[in-house]
C-alpha cells in the first residue's frame, strides 16, 4: 500500500487568495443599494440619458414623464428613494423581532418599520396615478 504524502494537508488552490477580508454586513449593504439601483431604473438612466423635466402639451414642466415606458433622471432617483424607504422598513422591522429583551424598543423598531413600508408602497402608487394623470 502506498502512503500519502501530504497526510492532512488541503491541496493548494490554483485560485490566488486575497488578503483583504471585506465583512458581510458591507456585502450585504452594496447589493441592496446596486438592487435600488436596478430598480430604480439606474441602467435606464445612464444608457438613455434622459432629461430632468419634460414639457408638456400645456406648456407646463413635470419630472414624471407622460409615459408609462420613459422615465426622467428625476424620476428615477425619487423611486430609488421611495423604494429604499420599503427596504430600511423591512429590515427595521425584521430588526424588531431580534430584541427580545426589551419590548418597548422592539415595538419602537416596528412601528418606525410600519410607516416606513407604509411611506415606500404609498410613494410608488403615488408616482404611478401622478404619471397616469399626467397622461
Amino acid at each position: 500500500m502506498s502512503k500519502r504524502k501530504n497526510k492532512g494537508k488541503p491541496k493548494s488552490s490554483p485560485l490566488i487568495k486575497s488578503r483583504i477580508q471585506i465583512p458581510k454586513k458591507y456585502i450585504s449593504i452594496a447589493v441592496v443599494v446596486f438592487c435600488l439601483f436596478i430598480i430604480g431604473g439606474g441602467v435606464y438612466n445612464i444608457l438613455e440619458s434622459p432629461n430632468s423635466m419634460v414639457t408638456l402639451s400645456s406648456n407646463s414642466f413635470s419630472f414624471l414623464h407622460p409615459y408609462t415606458n420613459e422615465q426622467t433622471s428625476t424620476e428615477g432617483y425619487v423611486v430609488m428613494l421611495v423604494d429604499s424607504f420599503l427596504i430600511v422598513g423591512l429590515y427595521m422591522t425584521y430588526r424588531s423581532t431580534q430584541i427580545a429583551y426589551n419590548r418597548q424598543a422592539a415595538n419602537r423598531w416596528l412601528m418606525f418599520g410600519i410607516v416606513l413600508i407604509i411611506i415606500g408602497f404609498g410613494g410608488n402608487y403615488a408616482l404611478l396615478r401622478i404619471k397616469a394623470a399626467v397622461l
